[in-house]
């Protein structure tokens, strides 16, 4: 039997606590099943009031517990790749540019997108890759 890894997107780590399989989540960010990408990582940051925030937020669970993915040269070009794809479909306008590098890093490490943002379904109509939808 196959165990899912995920990518998850600031769309899903936003809510992650409210979800009902919030219990669900945090087992498997423990178990280490649950990565985060640096593009992500840097938009939780924006997110922080200030330095203080940051620090504490950043070395506790359930942000600390989660490895990161980087970007590297290979997803960047498949996010280039896929955006054009999308353009050839008068569709390139629909995600929003992190969400292309966050779903081409997916791609690349062959872990699912844990997201509530419908661009990475756009994106996966493209790409074939595997997204999941956060229940609310």
């Amino acid at each position: 039997m196959a165990v899912t890894n995920w990518l998850i997107d600031k769309s899903a780590y936003t809510r992650l606590v409210a979800s009902p399989d919030a219990q669900a989540w945090v087992e498997r960010i423990e178990r280490g099943l649950v990565r985060m990408s640096t593009v992500t990582r840097l938009q939780i940051g924006y997110s922080f009031r200030n330095g203080p925030q940051a620090r504490s937020e950043s070395g506790a669970p359930p942000l600390a517990l989660m490895p990161l993915e980087y970007l590297t040269p290979a997803a960047e070009d498949r996010a280039v790749d896929v955006q054009l794809q999308l353009a050839d479909r008068g569709l390139h306008r629909a995600p929003a540019i992190p969400d292309l590098l966050v779903a081409a890093v997916a791609e690349m490490a062959g872990l699912t997108v844990l997201a509530l943002d419908t661009d990475f379904d756009l994106i996966a109509q493209v790409t074939g890759q595997a997204v999941e939808r956060l229940r609310r």
